[in-house]
């Protein structure tokens, strides 16, 4: 994990369309869920040149709250472009992403959306939809690599902090996660938008992963975020307190609702996982596609600009060994 140097912002470049440049495909599909006893939508962004002759890796990509997979898909957040960019050059693995909606309450128990512990209890069940029905129809249909070592858990917002929290359930299952200003809700406490949360643990001591961990977890926020506000720093904090290895930095000026705050750790956690750091062979090959089709982006409001290569200054906490208890199972709402 200590090879892992992220950059304070995407660098412009890779947030471009660009000619002779092949980017990931966007499917959509429908699965029979058995948690929610219904068929759901389900986004599968597939690589370039995609073949059913190969095994790819695959990332879970989760949204925030009160919207679905469609919106991490939204212009300038570089979903398409950053990936694809980063695989043109050698940069980022070959891999599946997968798009999922997050809200999926047992039979019975929907209600409207509303910031509230029984609209999120929906939110909190989506672990079962996701291990018991997305991941076995991802690996009858599509031509997956399986093991942790090649699957990844990563999300924005809601879905940061479900990220996480899917991955301290299973650690057995995910290599790889990433908390994209994660919401509050892990532990208990209270926002300004929400009131309480009781919290999906009680106290900071169980923020740890039981037998071993991911290879990677990569908690990331703007500094003026105004939305979760200090709550991924807390998480960072439990993750430190308890020894737990980890990566955490900070983007100077962004807040929750600027695309940096997406496009910054979908760049450094994409071109970290599924072993690409361990490959001799990571040096940029020459682009000889300069010309730019598409640049459109959205304007953040509070980030000031600074130089794309700068490297922030990130908190790495090493391992050390000690022992655990037995994780929880997964809560069902």
């Amino acid at each position: 994990m200590d090879k892992v140097k992220p950059t304070e912002f995407c660098p412009p470049e890779y947030l471009e369309m660009k000619e002779g440049v092949e980017y990931p495909k966007v499917e959509n599909i429908t699965y029979y869920s058995t948690t929610t006893e219904s068929k759901r939508p389900l986004i599968v962004v597939l690589p370039p040149n995609y073949s059913k002759s190969k095994k790819y890796p695959v990332l879970y990509l989760l949204h925030g709250i009160m919207t679905d997979g469609s919106f991490m898909l939204q212009e300038g957040f570089g979903t398409i472009t950053i990936p694809g960019n980063l695989i043109h050059e050698h940069k980022a693995k070959e891999l599946i992403m997968v798009l999922p909606n997050q809200y999926a309450p047992a039979p019975g128990t929907e209600v409207e959306p509303a910031l509230n512990e029984k609209y999120f209890a929906g939110y909190n069940n989506f672990i079962n939809d996701l291990i018991n029905d997305i991941m076995p129809y991802m690996k009858k249909n599509y031509s997956i690599a399986t093991g942790k070592e090649n699957t990844a858990i990563a999300g924005y917002s809601f879905g940061g902090r479900n990220s996480l929290y899917i991955a301290l359930q299973r650690p057995d299952l995910f290599g790889f996660v990433g908390a994209f200003s994660p919401a509050p809700g892990l532990l208990p406490a209270d926002d300004i938008f929400s009131g309480h949360h009781i919290g999906l643990y009680q106290e900071e001591k169980e923020i740890h992963y039981t037998g071993e961990a991911p290879y990677l977890t990569m908690i990331s926020c703007g500094t003026n975020d105004t939305v979760v506000g200090t709550f991924p720093e807390s998480y960072h904090n439990a993750f430190a307190k308890n020894n737990e290895d980890h990566v955490w930095y900070q983007i100077t000026g962004a807040d929750h609702i600027d695309n940096v705050s997406v496009t910054s750790p979908v760049y450094n956690f994409i071109k970290s996982i599924f072993g690409q750091l361990n490959e001799e062979k990571n040096k940029p090959g020459k682009s000889t596609t300069k010309k730019t089709i598409k640049t459109k982006t959205k304007k953040t409001k509070s980030v000031k600009k600074t130089k794309t290569k700068k490297v922030v200054k990130n908190t790495v906490i090493k391992k050390v060994k000690k022992t655990k208890t037995n994780s929880k199972g997964a809560k069902s709402n």
